[in-house]
Formats: C-alpha cells, structure tokens, sequence
C-alpha cells in the first residue's frame, strides 16, 4: 500500500486571497467505500481531484425488450459537493473526476469561487480541464491520470494548446512507479 504521501496532496492556491482555495489530489483506485468517507470527513478541501473514481452501477432501469432491465451507472454523489466530469463519449467510464464544494451563503471559511469545466479543450477521459476563477483572479487546473493500458491519455495531454497566459497547475497521477 502507497503511503499516504504518495496518494494525498494538498495545494493551496490564489492565496492572496482570504481564505484562499485549498485543493486536493488523491487516487482512489475505484473505491466506493472510501471515497464516500473522503468526501464526508475532507472539511477544509474547496476542490478535490480525483483519479480512477469509483464509477459503477447505481441503479437499473425498466426497458422493455430486456427483462433484467439496463445498468445505470454512476458516481460516488455527496450533498456538500458538486461533480465535475470530464468528457466522456458513449460506454466511456471517467478515469479523472473533480468534486467541488458548494458554497454555503452563511459559510465565512469558504471562499466564493466559480468552476469551468472545459470539455471542448480536454476530449479524453483521463483528462480535465478546470477554470477557478475568484474575484478577477482565474486559474486553470488540469486532472490527469496516466492509464498504463491506454496510453493515449498522455498524448492528448501533451498536445493539448495550453494557455501560456495564464497560471495553471497540472495534477493527477502520472503512473511513474510503472515499468511502461
């Protein structure tokens, strides 16, 4: 098991700002269970990254030429967050995901920020592209997972036309253990 360095990574961004964006970064490794506790238990994390979410099937639903119906399939949902997908096409399932925390009116410690997912940018699954924008500050932040199965992931990423105008944060997991 990775320890708990490698997995967990905590970065603090636009930090003139009071409070600034804390954002985290973690591998799941398709854990339901865990993510589940992440989510309930992380209290000062504004935006969390997330490579291989869980992602499996979370209900079924009615079709009439198929008695035991069809497999809905979903992600790990919690009330205080919203979800952030990346691009995916038809059967596609997310090997990147970010949960951003809902901004509560009456909460002073969370900061009002905005999130833009770009999917026209980002056309992979392994890949997201985010905007945080707050006040007249904007940031981009891109979740990356490294599939050493389908390695196109990492050419998408490479020739990716990535701003040079503005600040931006690469995280995610990059696989650098794997002997490919």
């Amino acid at each position: 098991m990775p320890s708990e360095q490698r997995c967990w990574t905590v970065f603090e961004l636009m930090v003139d700002f009071l409070p600034p964006i804390t954002i985290a970064s973690v591998n799941m490794r398709k854990r339901n269970a865990v993510t589940h506790a992440l989510l309930n238990s992380a209290k000062d994390i504004h935006l969390l990254l997330i490579q291989e979410p869980w992602f499996d099937t979370i209900d079924t639903a009615r079709k009439d030429n198929m008695r035991q119906g069809i497999d809905v399939l979903g992600r790990v949902a919690s009330p205080g967050w919203e979800i952030l997908y990346p691009r995916l096409l038809e059967g596609q399932r997310p090997k990147v995901m970010a949960y951003a925390r809902k901004w509560l009116q009456d909460d002073q410690k969370t900061p009002s920020f905005t999130i833009v997912s770009w999917t026209d940018i980002a056309n992979h699954p392994c890949l997201q592209m985010l905007d945080i924008i707050l006040d007249k500050e904007q940031w981009r932040v891109v979740n990356f997972y490294h599939d050493i199965w389908d390695q196109s992931g990492l050419g998408v990423l490479l020739n990716t036309d990535i701003s040079a105008t503005m600040p931006i944060l690469v995280i995610g997991d990059f696989n650098t253990y794997s002997p490919t």
